[in-house]
């Protein structure tokens, strides 16, 4: 008597080892669920040689695989389920970011909803004469600051955009320049425009003027 399993494996046989009816070009499901299998078994008992019986050992084995592949199926449905929920939780949380600007790694500064241009630097040694450019993409100054003498440390700058009429000016993204000492840990605030999700239900994406950041790449949130 064949095995369950080679009955699994020669789909062009029948369970009574007759030709198949069915013709060749037929087309159906070809997935095995539970209760097909149970099914599949059944039948092969019925149609089974009394005196070639179906091996007890080989049929409580693929009972036991059978059953072990359909817990592993849906134990892993039920992880995208929780991580789906996950990622809309993140992104839900994320929302909160929305209208608040938040300080990220770079040199490119752009204007919030009040016209300011703001970030900040770590100045290595101290200076006797430093200052800040911010340039548009043409190269052109389009503002700076003398800030004079600086001691070694953390320095914070503002720009206050503004046109004739005392209104908020956005001038577009500007690349800042310290000019007079040595600058490291350059960032610069940006405003978060939008929320979106990412691939693969990973952390939400925070989309800015300068670009898409993550949450992590944040060094602050104002």
């Amino acid at each position: 008597m064949a095995a369950l399993s080679d009955v699994l494996q020669t789909p062009k046989t029948n369970l009574a080892g007759l030709s198949q009816a069915q013709p060749e070009n037929a087309t159906g499901d070809n997935t095995l669920d539970q209760d097909s299998f149970l099914r599949l078994m059944t039948t092969q008992l019925k149609f089974q040689d009394p005196f070639d019986p179906l091996d007890n050992q080989a049929m409580v084995a693929q009972l036991a695989q059978f059953s072990s592949v359909a817990g592993i199926s849906e134990m892993k449905q039920s992880l995208s389920d929780i991580a789906s929920i996950l990622g809309n939780n993140q992104l839900s949380d994320a929302k909160e970011w929305i209208g608040h600007s938040v300080l990220v790694p770079g040199n490119i500064s752009v204007a919030d909803k009040n016209g300011q241009y703001s970030g900040e630097f770590e100045l290595t040694s101290a200076t006797d004469n430093l200052s800040i450019d911010l340039l548009n993409e043409a190269g052109e100054i389009v503002m700076f600051a003398e800030l004079g003498r600086q001691e070694a440390g953390p320095v914070e700058f503002s720009f206050d955009s503004k046109d004739d009429a005392g209104q908020p000016l956005d001038q577009g993204r500007l690349r800042v320049r310290v000019n007079g000492g040595p600058a490291s840990n350059l960032a610069t605030w940006v405003p978060v425009a939008s929320v979106k999700t990412s691939e693969s239900n990973g952390p939400p994406i925070l989309v800015t003027p300068i670009g898409n950041v993550f949450p992590s790449e944040a060094l602050k949130i104002g």
